[in-house]
């Protein structure tokens, strides 16, 4: 009996010591695969506290065990995920497979840390109630922000492409315009589509009053558009006028060289103002600010490649508008003496007498020529006619109104077109040009034989003319140095 008894406690004293070795070795298993796993691990109970982190986790988040034993680990998560965070958590509860959510954790200096959670496990407490859950993940904080890194930039590269698109339209649609005006106000509307500007003005420099003028804006009032003159090297558009260099500033009030404080108008402190030139010169300059629908928006080097793109096409433009101006102002112009050509009268009388037929306004046609033109021309020589015929020009300029439309038709012959005029207005304005006439400093004193007539309903434009020139015939007859109505 009692070598049986000894054989027992033996056997129970093995089976003990195989006891206590399998739990040091559960304890190993669990301190290897929780407190040394390089992962971040915790335990959570089913209230939602946290019973328990790893190395992994305290030391990356620069914990210590205490601060986060017994908190809630809503948290330590940041405020939009925590919803998501205890969904997932009540699914675990239930046994239910979770997502692999990317939740943001707030390290002890208040930097967050992404961390993936891709396994969980149910913990139970006697009679199969969950205790808890525990979680493991891996930190993907650098590939997160690597990855938001890579989506701003693609995000950028877009814009920029749309943007690019954009320019590539304008220099298609930009080559049609030839009215100053127009083109002016095409590059307005387009650059604060493309900009998202809420403000913006077009600038063209003086060069006789050395200033920098607004020909073009949008969300300025209209007196600061009319009485703004910048001269060069004042403010930021004359510095860009004198220096020809583009500003991109993103903050005036820290802007190096130029730091000052933001005009309460401005709704942003950043801003775009880029020369516009032509062969190197320039010729105005363009600005933007109060980016973005709030106006707070911060340009950046990719708005100011592209408005520099587009103000580069602004200036061909503006070059070539100038330039048919100056076809135009030629082909309908006298050369000798400045002004409207036969061309120009043929085009605009014919205009104007459909409008006063159809409106029923008054309209008059004077016609005159210098009287003995050949002899004067024959006495003193060719130069000299010419000179008269500058002079005559110059004094008829000075004695019409703006509305009204002189012509040189043939020769010596000069045409005017007088609207909202009835003869006896006509007849003052003749003899307004014949008294400037004679008193002109010439070789000898000019006499001019002058036709008018009005316009009527059944008349067109051959012989309204026909009719005018009559009376200027019948001027001539009757000694010259006259005026003949014809009504």
């Amino acid at each position: 009996m009692l070598d049986t008894q000894v054989k027992t406690n033996g056997q129970l004293s093995s089976e003990l010591s195989s006891l206590h070795l399998q739990l040091k070795n559960i304890e190993e298993r669990d301190n290897l695969l929780f407190e040394r796993n390089l992962a971040f691990s915790m335990v959570i109970r089913a209230d939602g506290k946290i019973e328990n982190a790893n190395q992994a986790f305290l030391t990356n988040l620069n914990y210590s065990k205490g601060e986060i034993v017994g908190q809630p680990i809503v948290n330590f998560i940041v405020a939009e995920q925590r919803d998501n965070f205890l969904a997932q958590f009540e699914r675990c509860l239930k046994g239910e497979d979770p997502a692999a959510p990317e939740i943001g954790i707030y390290a002890k200096d208040g930097s967050i840390k992404t961390i993936l959670f891709s396994s969980t496990q149910l913990l139970f407490q006697e009679g199969k109630k969950p205790h808890g859950i525990l979680v493991s993940g891996v930190d993907i904080t650098v590939r997160k922000k690597a990855e938001d890194e890579l989506k701003k930039l693609y995000e950028s590269s877009r814009i920029e492409e749309e943007k690019i698109e954009q320019v590539l339209d304008i220099d298609q649609r930009i080559s049609a315009i030839l009215e100053l005006h127009h083109l002016i106000d095409f590059i307005i509307e387009k650059a604060t589509q493309i900009l998202g500007a809420q403000r913006c003005s077009l600038m063209i420099f003086d060069a006789h009053a050395q200033e920098l003028l607004i020909k073009g804006a949008k969300g300025l009032d209209e007196n600061i558009i009319i009485n703004t003159r910048v001269k060069l090297g004042e403010s930021i558009a004359g510095l860009v006028a004198r220096d020809g260099n583009s500003f991109l500033v993103t903050d005036i009030e820290a802007e190096p060289g130029i730091a000052r404080k933001n005009n309460f108008s401005y709704k942003g402190k950043s801003f775009l103002s880029v020369p516009i030139k032509i062969h190197d010169k320039v010729v105005g300059v363009f600005n933007a600010s109060d980016k973005g629908l709030k106006g707070e928006d911060v340009f950046t080097p990719t708005d100011l490649k592209v408005i520099s793109m587009i103000i580069q096409q602004a200036a061909i433009a503006i070059e070539n508008a100038n330039y048919c101006r100056e076809l135009e102002h030629l082909s309908t112009t006298d050369s000798l003496t400045g002004l409207h050509n036969h061309r120009y009268f043929m085009r605009t009388f014919k205009h104007e007498v459909e409008r006063s037929k159809r409106h029923g306004n008054p309209l008059c046609l004077l016609m005159f020529d210098v009287d003995d033109f050949k002899s004067y021309n024959d006495t003193y020589g060719h130069p000299e006619g010419d000179q008269l015929l500058k002079e005559i020009s110059r004094a008829v300029k000075e004695s019409l109104r703006v509305v009204d439309v002189a012509c040189r038709y043939a020769g010596d012959e000069f045409m005017i077109i007088l609207l909202e005029t009835n003869i006896l207005q006509v007849k003052v304005i003749a003899e307004k040009i014949k008294q400037a006439v004679s008193s002109l400093k010439l070789k000898r004193t000019v006499t001019l034989s002058m036709g008018i007539a009005t316009c009527r309903q059944n008349i067109n434009v051959h012989d309204f003319i026909l009719k005018t020139d009559q009376a200027l015939y019948q001027a001539k007859k009757e000694g010259k140095d006259g005026v003949c109505c014809l009504a």
